[in-house]
């Protein structure tokens, strides 16, 4: 009798287990963003936003049109460019030079424009795939700063703040002192 009621008295609770926690996956499925995605997102709207003011210069000086301006910013936007990597942003304008919306001599432009950018976050972009391409940073440690920034929401603009988050980044062992160092160089230069 005993072995009877405890055999049923498992069964149900497994059962209510099993309900429970399809109920909780449902409603995870369905939980609003999480902070990583949004600051990733305010990261794209800075970037968009620097970028644009990029391009309205290049526009004032007849290197682009409007319209190719305007295609240039959907572009970057549909692809959720974050602004963190220059190479990435060439990859997407070369998208544009096969549709013949842009040329490649104008690829070219708007990626040495962005390079030379006062905007902190084209500058630590332009450092980022630097060090990676010296081989300094490996591509994991150079997205591991990227997840980084997303996650404290690093704003473009403070150094300092940057150097906090990277140190973090020491700390955990993802990069070294040196590394952390390097990128700060380059920023400050």
């Amino acid at each position: 009798m005993f072995a009877k009621i405890l055999g049923t008295t498992l069964a149900a609770t497994v059962f209510a287990t099993a309900i429970g926690g399809t109920a909780m996956a449902d409603t995870t499925a369905n939980a609003a963003p999480t902070t990583t995605a949004a600051a990733a997102d305010h990261a794209s709207a800075r970037a968009i936003d620097a970028l644009r003011d990029v391009l309205n210069k290049m526009v004032a000086e007849d290197k682009l049109s409007a319209k190719q301006r305007d295609a240039v910013i959907d572009a970057a936007r549909r692809a959720d460019w974050d602004g963190y990597s220059v190479e990435r942003l060439g990859d997407i304008l070369s998208i544009l030079v096969r549709h013949d919306v842009i040329g490649p001599r104008q690829r070219d432009a708007i990626v040495d424009a962005v390079r030379h950018s006062d905007r902190n976050v084209f500058r630590l972009a332009v450092v980022l795939d630097t060090l990676t391409d010296k081989g300094v940073l490996s591509r994991d440690q150079r997205d591991a700063i990227v997840d980084a920034l997303h996650r404290a929401d690093w704003d473009g603009f403070s150094i300092e703040r940057l150097g906090d988050i990277l140190g973090g980044l020491v700390q955990k062992g993802v990069i070294s002192a040196a590394q952390r160092d390097a990128i700060l160089d380059g920023m400050r230069r």
